[in-house]
């Protein structure tokens, strides 16, 4: 099988030849390549070359092609800060005013933002070079309830939550953004991408409450997994931290696949997802083992994840980012555990 054909055949329900792998690794991938996160974001060359490479480095069967958290909330206007050796950050908000916000969010300002033709620009790249033998994911962060907090800002959006007066102005806004986001998978599908994927962080249970995210966020990533299954794009939907307080409810939002931080119960994680028929990408601790551990904690943390899975309903790699310096022994640890797995 090809790296395409054990991911999509794992994300479809289906078994492949062993366990498929993809790392969230556009840090240490460009560092590897020799570039600054400047110069990696400023050019669709250096983007594909740099996930290329890092795929046919390590033997990975998938790129997930992502730039920073900012591609969107930059797009409308959000003001960003593109330090040369970090991705990009939000540094403050559009507007606490949901009327400018509500008129900034056209999804014709996707088509304006030199950044995201970038992005699009290496996805058409990739795909060109790579065909059907790896598997290509391209990333639109953020969803809809943190692209609406970081356009709103993050301190007044949450301060606003708790006032029921503002609530149906709040879910109006992050209905919006929810249309902005779906157009920006629509776009990264028709540039090539097999998969998209996307974080809605602001909305998990290390800073919300689960009746927060059921109010606030959950309805919009059913709309959001509803529009996309209409338009034939699967996607992964990814939420940092403790997901344990959601989980059940995330995996009934209709997602094919949810990207599961380390900090989650895996072992019940992995009975959750495997009974809503949902694939797991995921789940091991980026920078706790990744990058501050060693090859023999690596190899034992990978075969602990594939025996809780025993092979199946799993797409296995880093809960999220792998940071910049992440050990090249530690990624060929990793990889090499995988490939000598044997599914029962």
């Amino acid at each position: 099988m090809t790296g395409y054909e054990r991911i999509m055949t794992t994300l479809n329900g289906g078994t492949a030849d062993r366990v498929p792998m993809m790392l969230h690794s556009f840090m240490p991938a460009a560092q590897e390549a020799g570039y600054t996160m400047g110069e990696y974001r400023s050019s669709a060359r250096k983007i594909a070359d740099t996930h290329i490479r890092f795929a046919e480095k390590y033997g990975m069967d998938g790129m997930l092609v992502d730039i920073d958290t900012c591609m969107e909330s930059s797009a409308i206007g959000v003001p960003t800060d593109y330090p040369d050796d970090e991705p990009a950050r939000s540094i403050g908000n559009l507007s606490t005013d949901i009327p400018v916000l509500m008129e900034a969010l056209n999804p014709e300002k996707l088509l304006q933002s030199k950044r995201i033709a970038i992005n699009l620009d290496a996805i058409r790249l990739i795909k060109r070079e790579v065909g059907n033998d790896l598997l290509l994911r391209g990333n639109c962060d953020q969803a809809g309830f943190s692209l609406a907090m970081l356009s709103y800002g993050m301190s007044d959006f949450m301060a606003d939550l708790m006032d029921e007066d503002l609530q149906d102005d709040l879910l109006a806004l992050i209905d919006r953004a929810t249309d902005f986001h779906i157009a920006f998978h629509k776009l990264m599908k028709q540039a090539g991408a097999d998969i998209t994927s996307f974080g809605d962080s602001s909305c998990g249970p290390d800073l919300i409450s689960r009746d927060m995210y059921l109010t606030y966020s959950f309805r919009f990533h059913k709309k959001l997994a509803e529009a996309l299954k209409a338009a034939g794009i699967q996607t992964i939907c990814h939420i940092c931290g403790n997901l344990d307080r959601i989980l059940a409810d995330v995996a009934t939002a209709g997602f094919p696949a949810i990207e599961v931080d380390y900090k989650t119960n895996i072992p019940r994680a992995a009975e959750i997802l495997k009974k809503e028929h949902v694939t797991m990408f995921g789940p091991i601790d980026p920078s706790g083992l990744f990058f501050f551990g060693t090859p023999d904690q690596m190899r034992a943390e990978t075969q602990k994840v594939l025996e809780t899975f025993q092979g199946k309903g799993l797409v296995i790699g880093a809960g999220c980012a792998l940071p910049t310096g992440t050990p090249e022994a530690n990624i060929r640890a990793f990889a090499e555990t995988v490939r000598t797995y044997k599914i029962r």
